[in-house]
């Protein structure tokens, strides 16, 4: 792989790591809430979702998602019911949040949820068939060049979460209760808004 297609991939990767959407009001209102112990928590789930959406999407779960109508509603639908879930019980949260920081962090849940927020979108794996191919050299090894795109791409969405917990919990102590209480009610709306737009998503053809 050549340094100059490298760093396009390194480009194009930041961009669509960077752009705020589900993952991203997560991370933040948990950081914002629950403090930065809690925002970390979350960073193994959100690697581990990456990585298994784009080890699927290499192998054959991508296409299969393409070929199946059944198959691409099934795992949509699983989706936004997630989504849906989450962004409720933020929206109930939001009325108790002294509690919910004194409550604790539960370091498994929040890597389990962040887990599924990522992994639970058809979308991923579908981004990741369509935008990966576009930086391989064919006319060279596969493996050696997925290792690289796979390593490069998650490695950036690390430094890109650390951004956003650092930001969000840094910035926490600026805030009133109330306006806590805000963007804790936003970031839940944004779940649930993310959730209704999967609703619409349709499975790609031809």
């Amino acid at each position: 792989m050549s340094i100059e297609l490298w760093l396009s991939f390194v480009l194009a990767s930041f961009l669509v790591i960077a752009s705020p959407g589900p993952a991203v009001a997560l991370l933040v209102v948990t950081g914002i809430n629950q403090g930065r112990k809690a925002a970390l928590a979350m960073l193994p789930g959100f690697f581990l979702g990456d990585l298994v959406a784009m080890s699927l999407s290499f192998a054959g779960v991508g296409a299969l998602l393409m070929a199946s109508a059944e198959l691409f509603a099934m795992v949509k639908w699983l989706g936004v019911l997630y989504l849906l879930y989450l962004g409720i019980k933020m929206w109930r949260e939001s009325g108790q949040l002294n509690d919910l920081e004194a409550s604790g962090v539960n370091v498994q849940q929040g890597t389990a949820k962040a887990f599924w927020v990522t992994l639970l979108n058809p979308k991923s794996i579908l981004f990741f068939m369509a935008f990966m191919p576009q930086f391989i050299n064919q006319t060279q090894p596969l493996a050696p060049q997925l290792a690289i795109l796979f390593a490069t791409f998650l490695v950036i969405g690390v430094i890109s979460d650390l951004g956003y917990t650092l930001l969000s919990t840094t910035s926490r102590q600026l805030m009133t209760a109330n306006f806590r209480r805000l963007l804790h009610r936003c970031g839940a709306g944004s779940l649930i808004g993310a959730g209704v737009l999967m609703t619409l998503m349709r499975r790609p053809t031809g």
